[in-house]
């Protein structure tokens, strides 16, 4: 009797397990109203190496799927099919929601005959044009009557090189948008104070000019734009239906962030003071972010392999680590309170560092569902940390101003002191020097115009005696170029000046015309017009050389412009205009007989010219023209 009785509960127990392994195989559940499901023990799955299934078959031979519970994919970047059914208890809008898949398709048909096919697209890289109203990148919104049996298909592939996750929830859709909600809140406080913190740090290098919040800034700035990109909302508001493309830069973002991390502390610190072998270290290292960056984005945009630009980001991290701790050690001492708040932002940063390196390594995609809530809260503290020590240290470096300003006012005040007395006995040494040097300068101008006198004399005695034209104008023209020279020494030589003032341009020039007159006696009088401004000084600089010029054009009309002009006429005119002088010189004569003409007279004005770094423009038009322009010295 007992053994029949134990062969009874045996075949009963045998019975259960058989029903109760049919009942999974189908993978039928009942959704209530306000369940929120985990999807994955209830799938089942195919892996589609070449796109050999579509949707119409599965969903009609749901007996070709495997469990799920031990499935290891061939490859991660093929097609999987998950299968499932349901029946809802009411009616209501539910919503199937995911996080990590690039692409992902669902598939959902009533269990009734010739019930139609629901189709809806979404996921990572997904352009946002394929993607239903009401949908999103990470979830499908679908309507469901009550008491009617569901499929469900889901087509996910994944490109991105790691495994795939299949973390799909069921949820009607007030709990998601009540959780959406309030983690897009959190999320939007997060990046608002970040945003802030860029801000504040923007102004504070604005207003100071402090190089090191510059460097901040670029850090504060790429962490945040790391995160929104993480978020997708940086990726949904610049490349909405490219998100391919726009999700190549997020490990960028990181890079930038890493790289103003540590130009701040090299530069905050003064590496290169401390130990400036470990500033050479950072120099190299500062390169090697930049390869690195460089290296990833060539890899994800040519092979999509995020994951293995992330394990390459994960160990060159290590080297940047080894780098700070190093120089935590070897500078620690070195620090003052206010670097030191520094200190404790990097400590800070490498902990949060090694944390995310570590779970990043052991659960892959997973953490990034916490990722950009976990750095934005690490980067916003890091910041503060480092805006206390910036800020503390420019406090510092106020109150060190004012103290050496206060020691300098005392050494400046007995420095006063010190020089009126030196002044009170050099004044007197002074006095006899310049005595000494006023003699020397008579004696020195007194000479030279001795021998411009003799130079002028001579040419003048040898005039008489010239057999030929060419010589006499030989001699004309250097006593003409002599006399400028002497009337230029005469104006600027006060000593001698009867009423000790500085001469006049316009006299000078006037001088100049009254000797050429002198010197060319024609049978027709020429008529020279002189418009010089009266309130234009001689220049010691431009007196010599615009004397000569003046000489060497009216030497040239004299000689080459009147023989057949009835009604000589000569016009010269100076002036300061736009900065600049300009010098007018115009006659009425024959112009020049080729433009290829270059005589030394003419020679000597383009070099004069030169010297005085002007420019000199002819015309030829109803005589000649000299328009030159120079660069007002004074």
């Amino acid at each position: 009797m007992r053994n029949n009785f134990f062969t009874f509960k045996l075949l009963l127990s045998f019975c259960l397990c058989l029903l109760t392994t049919s009942g999974k195989a189908q993978h039928a559940f009942n959704f209530h109203h306000h369940d929120q499901l985990q999807l994955k023990p209830y799938f089942r799955i195919l892996e589609d190496d070449g796109h050999k299934y579509n949707p119409n078959y599965l969903l009609s031979s749901p007996h070709i799927f495997q469990a799920i519970n031990g499935f290891k994919p061939d490859k991660p970047d093929h097609s999987f099919w998950l299968f499932t059914s349901f029946k809802a208890d009411t009616a209501t809008t539910a919503v199937i929601t995911f996080r990590h898949l690039t692409f992902a398709e669902l598939y959902l048909q009533a269990d009734t005959p010739n019930a139609p096919i629901i189709h809806r697209k979404a996921g990572v890289f997904r352009p946002l044009k394929e993607i239903d109203k009401g949908d999103s990148r990470f979830h499908f919104s679908v309507d469901l009557e009550k008491n009617l049996p569901y499929k469900i298909l889901i087509k996910s592939t994944h490109v991105k090189g790691y495994t795939p996750i299949f973390d799909f929830e069921l949820t009607n859709k007030n709990d998601f948008l009540d959780k959406k909600v309030a983690s897009e809140l959190s999320n939007l406080f997060l990046q608002g104070a970040s945003a802030l913190l860029i801000l504040y740090t923007f102004l504070s290098w604005l207003s100071t000019r402090y190089r090191p919040f510059l460097w901040l800034m670029i850090f504060a700035t790429g962490f945040h734009l790391y995160d929104i990109a993480l978020n997708r909302y940086l990726i949904d508001w610049l490349s909405p239906n490219s998100p391919q493309n726009a999700w190549l830069g997020i490990q960028t973002f990181l890079h930038i962030g890493l790289f103003g991390l540590f130009l701040l502390l090299i530069d905050s610190w003064n590496i290169k003071a401390k130990n400036y072998r470990l500033f050479q270290y950072g120099r190299l290292l500062l390169a090697a972010i930049f390869v690195l960056s460089a290296v990833s984005f060539s890899i994800n945009y040519s092979t999509l392999n995020y994951n293995l630009t992330t394990k390459i980001n994960i160990i060159f991290s290590f080297l940047p680590i080894a780098y700070a701790v190093t120089t935590l050690l070897l500078i620690w001492h070195k620090l003052d309170k206010q670097e030191r708040y520094l200190a404790y932002g990097l400590i800070l940063y490498l902990m949060a560092t090694l944390f995310f390196n570590i779970t990043i390594s052991l659960w892959g995609e997973k953490l990034y569902l916490f990722t950009p809530i976990g750095s934005k809260i690490v980067s916003i503290s890091v910041v503060l940390l480092f805006l206390t020590g910036l800020n503390a240290r420019l406090r510092q470096n106020e109150k060190d101003k004012l103290h050496y300003l206060n020691e300098l006012n005392q050494l400046q005040k007995h420095q006063n002191e010190l020089l009126e007395e030196s002044v009170a006995l050099r004044t007197s040494e002074l006095n006899q020097r310049n005595q000494h040097i006023e003699t020397l300068m008579n004696e020195l101008n007194h000479r030279v115009k001795n021998n411009l006198q003799l130079l002028y004399s001579l040419n003048s005695l040898q005039l008489p005696t010239a057999q030929d034209t060419g010589t006499t104008d030989i001699l004309k023209d250097n006593i003409s170029r002599i006399k400028a020279m002497m009337l230029v020494n005469e104006s600027l030589n006060l000593s001698q000046n009867v009423n000790e003032r500085a001469t006049s341009l316009n006299e000078f020039i006037t001088a100049i015309v009254a000797h050429s007159k002198r010197m060319f006696v024609t049978e027709t009088l020429t008529d020279i017009q002189v418009n010089v401004d009266e309130t234009l000084i001689l220049d010691s600089k431009l007196g010599l050389s615009l004397g000569l010029i003046v000489s060497e054009l009216l030497t040239n009309s004299f000689k080459h412009a009147f023989s057949h002009q009835p009604k000589p006429i000569v016009a010269i005119s100076i002036s300061v205009k736009n900065s600049k002088w300009q010098l007018l010189y115009h006659d009425n004569g024959s112009g020049l007989k080729s433009e290829k003409e270059n005589t030394f007279g003419l020679m000597l004005i383009k070099d004069l010219t030169r010297q005085l770094k002007g420019n000199l423009e002819t015309s030829s038009r109803n005589g000649l023209a000299y328009i030159f322009n120079f660069p007002n010295t004074a």
